[in-house]
């Protein structure tokens, strides 16, 4: 088996000869227009020293006009947001037999895979995963097509006509559109967790929660009696709405692939400890009458930050969330609130079992479908309207894609709100800190980093993966290549059944899983010509066998069993030929018969008789002969070897 790492949380798995892509995520890149003028215009210098060298006037006219077509396009918004997906340079799509996706975040890539990169085979995710995807997908389309829509997607180049390649690798592309987000997701086969699928004939996949959020899986795939497990993006704060993780899909693992892990640093912040600045910040904001706004997806972690905010407001007396003039409003700023908010609170066989359990009251599993019924929680598509929305203050906003800072709503609240300190934007994405550079101009907002990450640390994996039971093989474990790997390397180093490996994007592991049995069918032809033998053991048990004589054939990974029809005698019927040896030894020294044993390079095996006898037998791979002249030891003989 070989399982190469093509980009974060993607990995191509290779074996028995099928091609498994897990994930296929998107890279957001953000250009502000300052940078852009200033690449341009080293790249326009470049760009005519090139030409000037190397092409003709008529080419160098052409290309000026493709250069001029494309800057115009360009600078005809303030920023622009492009798109990469893992790289697919070095891999033929063609050859990929199936797509396996965790989550939504690990989705967002695939409509470039299956609408402009010719993808056509298997896509499995559980229907939370599809349905979240499609959302965040429609999001990104309304949020960053609008500028330079008319540039094709398909193209993975355009930009880097314009800018250095120092700092615009190849790859990038604008986003796809919504009629390609439709065609992808009918492309997708649903699955729930725990469902066993069989695919290709020899191939068992089974998704496992992974706890991180609704519908996110760690996958099993069993083949030739082993078992791979993508650890996917995991969580395991059970206390949240998602089901918990699943650990069951470690047992008897032969290989762990593990990606998405939190870093160990000095600066991390623990979620506890982040929920609890988050909340202090927010209480204390509330308390002095202002605003805050907080950059959050439109799911996922949402639908816990609503409810953890509403029991905290609660506990510390004041004001509460509610409709009322004396309350605190809740608004979601987004085109897809609405519909994540809902379907969140219809997946409740997807959350914990105290979540779960509310599916048999008359509750919502979500505090947040209360808080949209009474009106104390509002949603707000969008603000380019222009009816402008009526917003109470002072409220609790969450609003804007908080993978690309500038975009959505988040800024149009900035400048609303920049002219008091004491109004308070907190981020609680990881990776997506607003800094000075992103703060409109004279914006005087206090703005706090809280990231909120459930994911698993990379110390944390050990721990899990340690069992009671000693392994029976060698298991082969993956981790990325950070700060601490090869502490836990180090650390599981004691095991001799356990076998690390780091690896980096680009690299190829190649795992010897050491397949020991494969499971083969029976033709109906050669089922028919089996005949079961009564034999019983110790004058109780009774069993029934029968020697199988055929030849393998292999098609499309499955394997069956055929008659063998070189072995025919002339009626027609196969002679089932016992020949192994120490069956054969028994049967002799039970007719009280000694007998020397012989073998030849050819591979033949002779038996000779005691020579008042004269007799022998010779056992090749494909018959046996029996040489006597006494017929009444012939006859023995043949009892012996023929059934």
């Amino acid at each position: 088996m070989k399982i190469q790492c093509i980009g974060n949380n993607v990995f191509i798995c290779r074996t028995r000869q099928l091609k498994i892509l897990f994930n296929c995520s998107l890279e957001t890149k953000t250009l502000n227009k300052q940078q852009q003028e200033q690449q341009q215009q080293e790249t326009r210098s470049d760009l005519s020293f090139i030409l000037s060298r190397y092409f003709s006037e008529q080419g160098k006219r052409a290309t000026d006009t493709q250069y001029s077509s494309v800057t115009s396009a360009i600078n005809n918004c303030d920023e622009q947001t492009v798109f990469r997906i893992p790289d697919f340079r070095l891999i033929d799509i063609h050859t990929i037999d199936l797509v396996v996706i965790a989550n939504s975040e690990c989705m967002l890539g695939l409509p470039y895979l299956t609408e402009y990169m010719g993808y056509k085979g298997k896509i499995i995710a559980t229907e939370p995963t599809i349905e979240f995807a499609k959302q965040r997908m429609e999001e990104l389309v309304i949020y960053h097509s609008q500028n330079i829509s008319y540039i094709d997607p398909g193209s993975s180049r355009y930009l880097t006509q314009l800018l250095p390649s120092s700092s615009i690798p190849e790859g990038w592309r604008s986003i796809y559109t919504l009629r390609d987000i439709e065609s992808c997701i009918e492309k997708i086969q649903p699955v729930r967790y725990n469902e066993s699928l069989l695919l290709f004939s020899t191939l068992r996949l089974v998704a496992h929660s992974s706890g991180y959020c609704l519908g996110s899986a760690n996958w099993l795939l069993e083949t030739s009696f082993k078992k791979i497990v993508f650890l996917s993006t995991t969580s395991n704060f059970n206390h949240l709405h998602p089901a918990p993780f699943d650990q069951t899909v470690l047992a008897d693992a032969d290989a762990v692939i593990v990606a998405d892990v939190v870093e160990p640093s000095s600066n991390h912040i623990s979620f506890d400890r982040a929920m609890t600045k988050l909340l202090a910040h927010t209480a204390r904001t509330l308390r002095s009458n202002h605003n805050v706004l907080i950059a959050s997806p439109s799911m996922n972690i949402l639908f816990d930050l609503i409810g953890m905010i509403q029991t905290y407001l609660k506990s510390i007396g004041g004001k509460e969330i509610g409709p009322d003039r004396h309350d605190i409003p809740m608004y979601v700023v987004s085109p897809i609130a609405d519909k994540s908010l809902k379907y969140a609170n219809i997946c409740g066989e997807w959350m914990n079992l105290d979540r779960q359990s509310l599916l048999y009251e008359p509750h919502m599993p979500l505090p947040h479908g209360q808080l949209m019924k009474t009106g104390a929680l509002k949603v707000i598509p969008s603000l380019d309207s222009t009816v402008k929305p009526e917003i109470r203050e002072p409220c609790i906003v969450f609003a804007g894609d908080p993978t690309c800072i500038h975009k959505g709503s988040i800024v149009w609240f900035m400048n609303q709100w920049k002219s008091s300190k004491d109004n308070t934007c907190l981020t609680i994405v990881p990776e997506a800190p607003i800094t000075d550079e992103i703060k409109p101009r004279d914006c005087e907002m206090t703005c706090v980093h809280t990231p909120l990450d459930t994911r698993l640390k990379l110390e944390d994996i050990p721990s899990i993966l340690r069992v009671k039971q000693p392994l029976k093989d060698t298991r082969y474990l993956l981790i990325p290549k950070m700060k601490g790997a090869d502490l836990v390397k180090e650390e599981l180093s004691n095991d001799l059944k356990t076998k690390v490996y780091i690896y980096t994007i680009g690299d190829i592991i190649h795992i010897d899983l050491k397949r020991e049995w494969e499971e083969i069918t029976v033709s109906e032809k050669l089922a028919k010509s089996i005949i079961p033998t009564h034999r019983q053991v110790n004058g109780h048990h009774v069993s029934l066998y029968a020697p199988i004589n055929g030849i393998l054939n292999v098609y499309n990974n499955n394997l069956e069993l055929h008659p063998d029809m070189s072995n025919l005698r002339d009626n027609g019927q196969a002679l089932r030929i016992q020949v192994e040896l120490n069956t054969i030894i028994q049967q002799f020294k039970q007719n009280s018969i000694p007998i020397e044993i012989k073998s030849s390079q050819d591979g033949e095996i002779t038996i000779e008789l005691p020579s008042d006898l004269d007799s022998r037998v010779h056992i090749r791979q494909d018959s046996v002969t029996i040489v006597s002249d006494d017929e009444r030891v012939r006859s023995l003989l043949k009892s012996i070897f023929i059934n």
